[in-house]
């Protein structure tokens, strides 16, 4: 069995913006911690799916507390990428 290779967890603070191997892996970390995010927050909305089927008319007093933290999650985890951060890296 082969294992799968990752590329080491990057921020665009630590690395040289001229050095290409470098600049990809941030890139990749950072667009794996966005997927990571957003797999939560797809785990999140099935768990409220699942609530909302099992409780009926009481979903709104049983299903409350993940409803809250299932909108709490939507403004920040979704994908931006890393085009938006990369160019405006204030330490660059």
């Amino acid at each position: 069995m082969v294992d799968h290779v990752r590329s080491p967890n990057v921020s665009f603070d630590d690395i040289d913006y001229n050095n290409s191997q470098d600049l990809h892996n941030a890139q990749e970390s950072l667009l794996r911690e966005q997927w990571i995010r957003v797999s939560a927050l797809k785990v999140c909305r099935k768990a409220l799916e699942s609530c909302y089927k099992t409780s009926g008319p009481n979903h709104y007093e049983d299903c409350r507390e993940i409803a809250e933290k299932y909108l709490n999650m939507l403004p920040d985890h979704r994908i931006q990428g890393f085009l938006g951060y990369q160019k405006n890296d204030p330490s660059k």
